[in-house]
């Protein structure tokens, strides 16, 4: 993965089924005392300062590739965080547990694939990257 898209190694490896435990990504918020567990299904994207929006629409369509655009995860504030280079995650291991998650979630739900795909730039990305090199180089 690291090598297919020259993404370093380097950060934590971090998953979005793991917990958050930092709070800062809460100044994102227009008022980052407010009480977030209110929000049972994610945190409307009304609360986050507008400064924000741009960068959470980013990662939702390319890392985390949801189509909820109305709604921030708290794993959604700490890739957030990473580009901003407050809190460092490995992101090639993001992007392949994110291909394994959609992997498995796809071999279950055989007969009805297309919603459950994604990734479509990465995979054709690690596929160009396998074709120009022969199998005994790996």
């Amino acid at each position: 993965m690291a090598q297919a898209t020259a993404l370093p190694r380097t950060g934590e490896r971090w998953f979005k089924n793991r917990t958050v435990e930092d709070q800062e990504w809460k100044n994102m918020l227009k008022n980052p005392g407010m009480d977030t567990t209110i929000f049972t299904k994610g945190i409307p994207v009304s609360v986050i300062k507008e400064e924000w929006t741009a960068l959470l629409l980013l990662v939702q369509k390319f890392l985390t590739c949801e189509g909820r655009f109305g709604i921030m995860y708290v794993y959604h504030a700490k890739i957030m965080m990473h580009f901003m280079g407050e809190h460092t995650i490995n992101l090639p291991y993001f992007l392949l547990s994110s291909l394994r998650k959609m992997s498995a979630t796809v071999q279950k739900n055989v007969g009805n694939i297309e919603p459950h795909l994604y990734h479509h730039g990465l995979i054709k990305i690690l596929i160009e990257e396998q074709l120009q090199y022969p199998k005994a180089n790996l």
